[in-house]
């Protein structure tokens, strides 16, 4: 077989794989399965054709998401650690909000052609409480596994006051103050959002450390005298006028000496690399009015025209995540 002609083909049919897990996802499957059961009890309790959903559960054990032995399904390790609620490692939040993402994606071509987002994601954040909870719990349940590294790159800054700018569940917040008895954060997000933040905290041990304030930081002030200042994986979802409105507005709220902290993925200079980061790009440009993944050239010109010095790279992955750094004198 022409491999050319195999790898071709499986990026036209690539976008067939999610599906399916999609579907478990939707239709809680994996939550019914803590035991095994036939595909004929399963379809009574979902108040589904019997022969389709067989269809759904064959091509899941194909993907190694379910196993099936004597005509009865179970979850496979993949689906009891991650599609089930109380898995510690859980991602359905994730997992669905990666599912409704899947629809503006779709429509890439118009995005491009109108150059703007087919389904800005903004709006929805303020008009559906259930995609806001997915959205905000599902970013925690992916970035949660990289907060340790953070707390780690962070080992030789004197940071005891965090203020976490858009910080959703407070994930990287959370695992910078378990590291660190001396630190305290304070998450800054929308009024619907700081009440699933105090969740976190309080589940992490953490809610006299970690604190939460309403703020819009697209126009609000961040507060004052920090001895940093995050920024993680906001600033592709806007505008290059916000973004130098928010680090003009980091400054403002930084001690003299404090340091600014920008994460998220960043494209290599050419733009053409690496691919995760440059389907990010497109993910931008697909959800969020004016946004678009950033090189680290671009940023730290933004970061020094806002008056920023000393910059450095304190953390580098090859998927493109990196975390950068800047001093405020």
């Amino acid at each position: 077989m022409d491999v050319s002609f195999m790898a071709f083909s499986r990026l036209a049919f690539g976008h067939w794989e999610g599906q399916p897990l999609y579907a478990l996802a939707d239709l809680g499957i994996p939550q019914r399965l803590a035991q095994a059961r036939s595909c004929a009890d399963l379809a009574a309790e979902l108040g589904c054709p019997a022969e389709a959903l067989e269809r759904l559960l064959d091509c899941a054990v194909a993907q190694k998401l379910l196993v099936c032995e004597a005509g009865r399904y179970g979850n496979s390790e993949l689906s009891a650690r991650f599609l089930t609620e109380d898995s510690s490692e859980s991602l359905l939040s994730w997992i669905r909000i990666m599912d409704r993402w899947k629809r503006p994606w779709a429509q890439l071509a118009e995005a491009v052609r109108q150059g703007a987002a087919v389904d800005n994601q903004a709006k929805w954040l303020g008009e559906d409480p259930q995609f806001m909870r997915d959205f905000i719990l599902g970013m925690h349940q992916f970035a949660a596994r990289s907060g340790p590294q953070f707390a780690e790159a962070l080992k030789d800054l004197p940071v005891r006051r965090l203020i976490d700018v858009g910080g959703g569940a407070g994930t990287y917040s959370i695992a910078l103050c378990a590291a660190r008895p001396e630190a305290r954060a304070e998450i800054l997000d929308l009024a619907p959002v700081v009440d699933i933040t105090r969740e976190t905290a309080r589940a992490a041990g953490l809610a006299e450390r970690v604190t939460a304030r309403v703020a819009d930081y697209r126009h609000d002030e961040f507060g004052a005298d920090a001895d940093a200042l995050l920024f993680s994986n906001v600033l592709h979802q806007e505008s290059a006028g916000v973004c130098r409105s928010m680090l003009a507005r980091a400054l403002r709220a930084l001690r003299a000496g404090g340091t600014l902290l920008v994460q998220g993925y960043f494209l290599s200079e050419d733009r053409r690399a690496p691919q995760f980061t440059t389907l990010h790009n497109l993910s931008a440009l697909a959800l969020w009015d004016g946004g678009r993944s950033w090189t680290v050239g671009d940023m730290q010109a933004l970061i020094a025209a806002a008056g920023f010095e000393r910059q450095a790279v304190l953390r580098q992955e090859s998927s493109g995540f990196c975390l950068l750094s800047a001093a405020k004198l």
